[in-house]
């Protein structure tokens, strides 16, 4: 793939050009606001940092602290231990990969790279290859051939009809079951735009197999995006993110995720018939939509089958897979609201089914932090309201407060993140807060709305082919209830419409009505 787009990095320059411009701005919006802003008596400071606002930072803040435990010394004693194991090395490997019309050079490179991870595992693999053409076939057959001379990988193949991923999985696992593998020895499922690099099976199956209560776990992401500069640091933000809250979660034992872009499962639990079956018709019964079949959102589906087994599932913070990505094309806010809608739908629909299992399947943190993303929807979209509100009917100085705080906190923010997962640019303070703000968004919509789905790449979902994926009017009327009814109560809490003094930084009372209430 070298020369391609997807290898390009954002040059230094940007860097340099992104941080001064950053820099100047917050100076100049410090200049703009009074004196008496800065200060712990101001009406901004003890809006935003009231009981919700601690409650947000505080939670944040507690699964950084929870990753940098887990990435710098959790983890190290685990691989340590894992690698001391002998009893777990070099096991024959099985591997599903999803391959739906990636064209000749991507099969090339993802299919090489996979043939020698096994080879440099040393114990063998078999190989199940969902395709979409005899080209396909054909081109990977031909790959298998030249790399595995000695005959140490099975390669078989099923053919992708196209009605979606689930589908193809659940065919691709009925014949890896008829092949035969040990039912000890690790298991992938994978897409097949992830490139793995030779070591990554070696290095990580002793971690899965050594833990005997680990049914599953999955690694970091490196995004390889093609596209400018913003495209590739809003996907390297996320990934990022990702990696935090991975690391976190894996702390108790419970990621939120198994990614289909690469997971590796016991064996047993891929030859499990229930866990096909429950991959291929996954269905969410909602109390107003009634049975919502789930067309994506398999990671969610496999997840939570591991677990309502009474598996763990762990998250690898030093191993990498490399995913090729791009933004569909038709501009950044389009295409980031477009792929946000499908990654936030599974979100709502697997979160909602998850939450049924209770913290006794789930564990307490796991449970809360499901519990949080509902919460979580909304908490982002408090300052809008007040903040807006407050210029609007009192003093336009409280949009700038707002903007500084954002420029600061979240500069504050995508640091720590940047720090943890050791990638970081200068623009990931803004994308923070969009990623934040039309996140909320899209969590509210779908939420309102689970029945909408629809995968791009395949003919999956979509309104005109299935009413059940249209938006209803109930649906609608709801939406707008909640929203009306969330502007409300921040307005309630806040009393921004209140022709008070406290909104008015010219009045010299304001300290000791803030204060004292008088």
């Amino acid at each position: 793939m070298t020369g391609t787009p997807h290898l390009r990095n954002s040059p230094a320059a940007s860097s340099w050009v992104v941080t001064l411009v950053w820099v100047a701005f917050i100076v100049v919006l410090l200049s703009l606001i009074p004196a008496r802003a800065l200060t712990m008596t101001d009406t901004a400071f003890i809006a935003t940092l009231g009981a919700i606002g601690l409650w947000r930072w505080s939670w944040g803040g507690f699964h950084m602290l929870r990753a940098y435990a887990y990435t710098r010394h959790v983890f190290p004693m685990i691989r340590a231990r894992a690698e001391a194991d002998t009893s777990v090395q070099r096991r024959h490997v099985a591997v599903v990969i999803l391959s739906w019309k990636m064209g000749d050079a991507m099969n090339a490179a993802v299919y090489s790279n996979l043939f020698r991870d096994i080879l440099d595992n040393g114990g063998g693999g078999t190989v199940v290859a969902a395709v979409s053409s005899d080209q396909d076939e054909a081109i990977i057959a031909h790959l298998h051939r030249k790399t595995d001379r000695q005959g140490q990988i099975r390669l078989a193949f099923t053919r992708q009809d196209g009605t979606g991923k689930r589908a193809a999985m659940a065919d691709a696992l009925a014949k890896l079951r008829e092949l035969g593998v040990p039912p000890d020895c690790p298991g992938i499922l994978m897409d097949g735009d992830t490139l793995v690099q030779p070591g990554l099976i070696r290095r990580t199956a002793p971690i899965l197999l050594h833990q005997p209560n680990i049914g599953a776990l999955t690694v970091d992401n490196t995004p390889l995006v093609a596209g400018g500069m913003l495209d590739r640091e809003w996907y390297r933000l996320r990934m990022a993110q990702r990696h935090v809250y991975m690391a976190s979660m894996a702390m108790s034992g419970r990621v939120l995720v198994l990614t289909g872009r690469w997971s590796m499962f016991r064996t047993q639990i891929l030859l499990h018939p229930n866990f096909a079956a429950n991959l291929l018709e996954d269905v969410l019964h909602h109390p107003r939509l009634g049975r919502i079949v789930m067309l994506t959102g398999d990671d969610k589906s496999t997840w939570r089958w591991v677990i309502e087994a009474g598996w763990d599932i762990s998250y690898v913070p030093d191993e990498v897979i490399y995913c090729l990505e791009s933004l569909p094309g038709k501009g950044f806010v389009a295409d980031t609201i477009g792929l946000q809608k499908r990654w936030f739908g599974n979100m709502v629909r697997g979160g909602a089914k998850a939450i049924r299992l209770g913290p006794s399947k789930l564990g307490w943190f796991t449970y809360l932090a499901l519990l949080d993303q509902k919460a979580s929807m909304w908490t982002p979209l408090m300052g809008i309201v007040f903040f807006g509100l407050a210029g609007l009917l009192h003093d336009p100085v409280f949009f700038v407060i707002f903007i500084l705080w954002i420029s600061f906190t979240r500069s504050v923010h995508s640091g720590l993140t940047g720090l943890i997962a050791k990638r970081w640019h200068p623009i990931f303070p803004a994308l923070t807060y969009y990623g934040q703000i039309v996140g909320a968004g899209i969590k509210i919509f779908v939420n309102h709305n689970p029945n909408v789905q629809k995968w791009t790449r395949q003919n999956t979902g979509g309104a005109g082919a299935d009413r059940a994926a249209m938006v209803r009017a109930d649906s609608k009327l709801m939406l707008v209830a909640s929203v009306a009814g969330f502007v409300a109560i921040v307005v309630m809490l806040t009393n921004v419409t209140a022709n008070s003094s406290r909104f008015d930084f010219s009045a010299d009372t304001t300290a000791n009505e803030l204060v004292f209430g008088r």
